[in-house]
């Protein structure tokens, strides 16, 4: 897992510079309207197909890390074992909600190439964008499922062993 937890933190990094980059772009888009009402061709353009890529690529890392929201109230309750379930079987939930999606992008990026769906000023094709969303969260749904994989083995371990996985990063 910490093979992956890695490549996952790695990947987010690539989203958060190309999320860096476009917020750049924007502002000396709005410095070049204010000052020379002369703006960047092409902003929203860029600004359209990089945000999904760059929302896809974080994802990994938020599901390895295991920082989705949620709520501990009924395992607390509950004690070790209703703790355990109930995060076994989260785990499984959010694997079947990626997995979902992940299946739903790539119809989806295949109708954008199939109507020849382009930008409107700089005209690139918008399909590549969504392929590689698409592989990113392919990349998700196999992270998921390894943290899925964990839960469940949590949950048939003795409380007396050690865990192979913690919910802070430090131990990955």
């Amino acid at each position: 897992m910490n093979m992956i937890w890695t490549r996952s933190l790695g990947l987010a990094l690539v989203g958060f510079t190309g999320l860096l980059v476009l917020a750049l772009m924007t502002t000396l888009d709005v410095l070049l309207r204010w000052l020379f009402k002369a703006p960047l061709q092409g902003v929203n353009d860029v600004s359209s197909v990089v945000m999904a890529v760059v929302i896809a690529a974080c994802i990994p890392a938020n599901l390895a890390m295991k920082q989705n929201i949620r709520v501990e109230v009924f395992g607390a309750l509950g004690g070790r074992l209703v703790h355990k379930l109930l995060e076994t079987l989260s785990s499984a939930l959010t694997l079947f909600f990626i997995l979902l999606i992940a299946w739903q992008f790539v119809p989806y990026a295949a109708s954008l190439k199939a109507n020849g769906d382009r930008t409107w000023v700089l005209g690139w094709p918008v399909w590549p964008w969504w392929s590689v969303a698409a592989v990113m969260m392919w990349l998700a749904a196999f992270v998921q499922a390894m943290v899925f994989a964990i839960d469940a083995a949590a949950l048939f371990r003795r409380s007396d062993e050690s865990p192979s996985h913690n919910d802070t990063p430090s131990a990955a």
